[in-house]
């Protein structure tokens, strides 16, 4: 059998019934009852506080609970008491562990859970954690519930929340809270302790008396509030009142929040944030339903502004009308009772002061919206414009009619203003493009013009007024761009004749270009949306016109480097130069990614400028200096982006040189005059050798040399074996020879000499006499060059290196080696004897 068909009639009376016979039996709750029937069919949901006793949870069960599903004959209903012990789990639904074993991921059986229902029903709910109702709030309000990966959406469209706390305990507990639930429900109600009319209290004892319990026989089924919920959502609300409820809105938030000021302990009980009014736009589409339902059958589903009242039930706590809070107020001793019909009493009288001044200032809407547009100024913009044609007013007065059309003023007079504005711009734009690209002493159009027609295009597009000139303007913008970039091929290639042209000036020009193209292509791309084949051809033109432009860029930029480079410091040259062409080259790969290279390819002369200049003038005193320098250039050279092998090899014969000078420098072979006999014990003889005599002789420059070649094996060629050549390694390796041999003559003289002098170990007959003859060894300071200071095993090294030479060379340093040996086998000798004799007295 299928399940009855709905009429609107139908529900309406349905719906009636249904909150009629709920107002017979629960007296004096009829704000609470309005608050649950918009809510009902605006699809949000509603908190109730109180004290116990009230009624409160009565009224959830009898709604929820007799909502029947027409398919099933029973509710879709979720119920539940919260307390401190309940998780979330017990109202999103259980876990899924069959996935939990079988993947690890938890998800939950949300059928299970309030998700699978269409209302909900939570009792106390601030009895649990606040972590807890944070998170169910967040539920309910988006309707969803995010797990990991997955979000599984719910069926769940009202929810019916009682706590018989109230609301100032709850702003003690948690502020934050409260504010929660401010901001994400859009109906929350009072329910006060006592009846504010006698007769209220004697209908109910007398029920009692009777034995009559609620005979609530109505129904109302899903089906049919669906049908009520579908007549919420064709209600149309007028530009005028979408802009009363913005009225409204800041208004009431205005007086609530200068009650704060007054009462410390009062919070307002609406959060006015961008998301209540979005809520307050369908508690007012549901308010209008409800008075067709009620009292204007008749009347259409449109808003109008006696409806704003209705608002009242959405944005302030619910509780009795004016006359009961005044007369509860009166019996009231529990000051937590005062105080909130005091919060009821306060805020239905702010409500009442806003809703009339906005009624009052509704009317001259048209003139404010006007007056905050600008209209006018606009028009004069736009006038001036037909005068003299100036791009950034163009630019500016585009974007900021579009802003303002787009979607629209809400009063149509103050769109006709501005729609009068902008096709006053497009003429203007109609007309500078008509005259074509060169205009009056410009060379052709610029970056403000193109920037000018992307916004007027873009004007053109959005706004659908304006939409049937889109054809003309695209085909005036397409001659006009095809010219341009015609010119600007044209202006590039003629760089090649303006030989006063500096690099910083290409920089900006190669820059302008980067600009005016990105512009270009902003166009092409708006063109081709309604007219392909005209962006294909514009494409084609704007890729010749870039690639004419970079050619005669870069032929223009070639020729201004190398330029003067009069400069003090050579690094400075170079780093500026470097710092110029990275900036060229980065401004043409945006034009052209395949210019990459531009900066190696012309800083590499000025590379090698840089580094002779550095090497052929540094001045050096030893072949380990002269290192340095080669090791600071080529870093230098590396930080500009240039390799430095090729500068180097470039600049070999330069490095060759400056070491052939240096060792013509050095002279002949040093004399090395034997010391004289009180010299040599005296200890002027080490003086001698470690001062004058070594500045002289500077022995150890082949390693040095060596270590050179090493440091710029980098640039050696890959058949090679050193960088320098054979020649100049001889040339060194002959002076360290000579050196090392004048050396070991003057340290053989001197050690002859001190031997000479000394008494022989064996002939001292005590050690007294010992004692003397190691005293005057010591004061020569012989053993302290050769032993301490390591001078022997030093030059031995020195010959490590000139023995490894091949040939003629090799051999001499093998000879002078023997010297060497000979020189330390005299002295360990007499010293070894010296020694055993003193150890032995």
């Amino acid at each position: 059998m299928h399940p009855p068909v709905n009429t609107h009639s139908q529900a309406a009376l349905a719906f009636r019934h249904f909150f009629q016979e709920l107002r017979e039996v629960y007296l004096e709750r009829e704000t609470l009852l309005t608050q649950i029937e918009l809510a009902l069919l605006c699809r949000e949901h509603v908190l109730v506080v109180g004290p116990p006793g009230t009624a409160k949870s009565a009224i959830a069960s009898a709604v929820l609970g007799r909502i029947l599903d027409e398919k099933t004959g029973q509710p879709s209903l979720f119920a539940k008491q919260i307390a401190e012990s309940t998780v979330q789990t017990d109202l999103i639904g259980p876990v899924d562990f069959k996935v939990l074993t079988e993947t690890g991921r938890t998800e939950y059986l949300t059928e299970d859970g309030m998700l699978g229902a269409t209302h909900a029903f939570l009792d106390e709910v601030f009895d649990g954690r606040d972590m807890l109702l944070r998170s169910i709030l967040n539920v309910l309000h988006e309707r969803e519930l995010k797990h990991g990966r997955r979000v599984t959406s719910g069926r769940i469209e009202c929810a019916i929340m009682t706590s018989n706390r109230y609301l100032s305990e709850v702003l003690a507990r948690s502020p934050e809270l409260l504010l929660a639930f401010a901001d994400r429900l859009s109906f929350i109600s009072f329910v006060p302790k006592a009846f504010a009319r006698s007769a209220s209290r004697a209908a109910m004892l007398q029920r009692s008396a009777h034995g009559l319990r609620p005979d609530l026989r109505a129904q109302l089924s899903l089906q049919q509030l669906d049908v009520l919920q579908a007549a919420v959502e064709r209600v149309g609300v007028s530009s005028t009142l979408l802009e009363a409820i913005e009225m409204l809105t800041d208004e009431l938030e205005r007086a609530l929040t200068a009650q704060v000021s007054k009462l410390p302990d009062y919070v307002p009980t609406k959060y006015f944030s961008q998301r209540s009014v979005v809520k307050a736009l369908w508690a007012l589409k549901a308010a209008v339903v409800r008075d067709q339902l009620y009292r204007r059958p008749e009347r259409p589903l449109e808003a109008t502004v006696e409806d704003l009242d209705a608002l009242r039930w959405f944005f302030l706590l619910g509780g009795p009308p004016a006359e009961e809070s005044e007369a509860l107020l009166k019996v009231a001793v529990d000051p937590r009772e005062r105080a909130q019909l005091e919060i009821v009493r306060i805020e239905q009288k702010a409500f009442d002061a806003a809703l009339a001044k906005v009624r009052a200032e509704l009317g001259s809407g048209p003139e404010r919206e006007a007056a905050s547009l600008g209209a006018a100024e606009e028009l004069k913009k736009v006038e001036a414009l037909a005068r003299t044609f100036q791009p950034g007013i163009v630019s500016s007065t585009a974007q900021q009619l579009r802003g303002k059309l787009v979607p629209g003023p809400r009063h149509p007079e103050n769109r006709e203003v501005l729609l009068g504005a902008a096709r006053g711009l497009l003429v203007s734009v109609m007309q500078r493009l008509a005259r074509g690209p060169i205009e009056g002493t410009e060379s052709r159009a610029g970056l403000p013009v193109f920037i000018a027609l992307v916004e007027a295009v873009a004007l053109c597009r959005q706004v659908p007024e304006l939409t049937s000139q889109l054809p003309s303007l695209g085909e005036a913008v397409t001659r006009f761009l095809m010219q341009s970039l015609e010119l600007m091929a044209l202006n590039t290639e003629s760089l090649s004749f303006d030989e006063a042209v500096s690099a910083d000036g290409l920089l900006g020009i190669s820059d302008t270009l980067v600009e005016e193209l990105s512009r270009v292509g902003e166009l092409v791309a708006l063109l081709s949306e309604s007219h392909s084949a005209t962006g294909m051809h514009l494409r084609a033109a704007e890729s010749v016109a870039r690639r004419r432009a970079v050619v005669a860029l870069r032929q223009r930029v070639t020729s201004a480097f190398p330029g003067t480079r009069a400069r003090r410091d050579p690094l400075d040259a170079l780093a500026a130069d470097s710092r110029r062409l990275g900036q060229l080259e980065q401004s043409l790969c945006r034009l052209d990614p395949s210019q990459r290279g531009l900066k190696q390819q012309l800083l590499q002369p000025l590379g090698f400028d840089y580094a002779r200049d550095v090497l052929s003038t540094v001045p050096f005193e030893r072949i380990d200096q002269l290192s340095r320098t080669v090791q600071s250039v080529a870093e230098n050279l590396r930080r500009e982006g240039l390799a430095p092998a090729p500068v180097f090899v470039e600049c070999r014969e330069v490095l060759e040189n400056r070491l052939r000078e240096y060792v013509r420098s050095l002279g002949r072979e040093v004399a090395s005059p034997p010391p004289a006999p009180q010299t040599a014990i005296n200890g002027e003889a080490y003086h001698f050798y470690r001062g004058d005599f070594s500045t002289q002789v500077r022995d150890g420059e082949f390693s040095a040399l060596l270590g050179l070649d090493g440091q710029l094996a980098f640039a050696r060629p890959a058949s090679a074996t050193f960088f320098l050549s054979d020649a100049v390694r001889e040339t060194v390796a002959r002076v360290d020879l000579a050196f090392v041999q004048t050396r070991l003559k003057f340290l053989r003289s001197w050690l002859t000499q001190l031997l000479t002098a000394l008494p022989a170990p064996q002939t001292a007959q005590n050690r007294a006499s010992a004692d003397h003859i190691f005293d005057r060894l010591v004061r020569s300071r012989f053993p302290l060059l050769t032993l301490k200071e390591g001078e022997l095993v030093r030059i031995k090294g020195v010959l490590g290196v000139l023995i490894a030479i091949p040939g003629e060379l090799g051999e001499s340093a093998r000879k002078l080696e023997g010297v060497l040996r000979g020189i330390d086998d005299d002295f360990t000798r007499f010293s070894k004897q010296l020694l055993d004799l003193r150890a032995s007295l």
